[in-house]
C-alpha cells in the first residue's frame, strides 16, 4: 500500500495512517479526533493496517490484483457452471440414445407381430378359399340343407306344367 499519502501533508512514509469516514487519508501527526483535518466534516477514523476487514481492504489493494483476482473467480464461476451444462448435456443425449434404441426395439416387435399376424391371416385364409360353399348349400346350425334343383336353375322347365 505505497501509492496513498496523507491528503494534509502529502507524506508518503510511516505507519501510522487512517481513513476518515469522509474518505480522506491522514498521518498520525495531521489527524484531528472527531473532525476531518481535510474537509472540516465531524467523523471518525479507521487506523489502515493489515487487521482491516475484507471490505475495508480492498479499498486499498492494488487495482490490478483485484481485477486479476475478480477474473480468478469469474473464471471459476464460468468453469462451474460450463460443467453443469455439460454434465445435463451428456444426461439428455444418454436418455435420448436410450430412447431411440427403445424405439427401434419397440418398432422391430411391432413389424415382426404384424408380419406374424400377416402371416396368422394369410393361414386362416386358405381353408376358406379352399372351401367353397355351393349356392344350393347354407350351413345353419352346423347342419346343411338341400335347397330343390328347381330353385337353382331357371333354364329348366318345371315338370308338369
Amino acid at each position: 500500500m505505497d501509492w496513498f499519502h496523507c491528503n494534509r501533508c502529502f507524506r508518503r512514509r510511516g505507519q501510522d495512517f487512517a481513513v476518515s469516514t469522509c474518505g480522506h487519508i491522514c498521518c498520525a501527526a495531521c489527524i484531528i479526533p472527531k473532525q476531518c483535518n481535510i474537509c472540516g466534516a465531524s467523523c471518525s477514523y479507521l487506523p489502515i493496517t493489515d487487521k482491516m476487514k475484507p471490505q475495508e481492504k480492498v479499498f486499498f489493494t492494488d487495482p490490478l490484483k483485484l481485477i486479476q483476482s475478480g477474473l480468478e473467480h469469474v473464471t471459476q464461476i464460468a468453469l462451474f457452471q460450463r460443467k453443469q451444462k455439460q454434465r445435463t448435456t451428456a444426461f439428455f443425449q444418454h436418455k435420448s440414445a436410450e430412447l431411440e434404441r427403445r424405439l427401434k426395439e419397440v418398432t422391430e416387435q411391432g413389424y415382426r407381430q404384424l408380419s406374424e399376424l400377416k402371416r396368422e391371416n394369410a393361414e386362416l385364409k386358405k381353408p376358406l378359399s379352399q372351401r367353397r360353399i355351393s349356392p344350393g348349400q347354407f350351413p345353419t346350425n352346423g347342419t346343411q340343407h338341400q335347397i330343390p334343383n328347381i330353385f337353382l336353375s331357371s333354364s329348366r322347365i318345371h315338370p308338369g306344367l
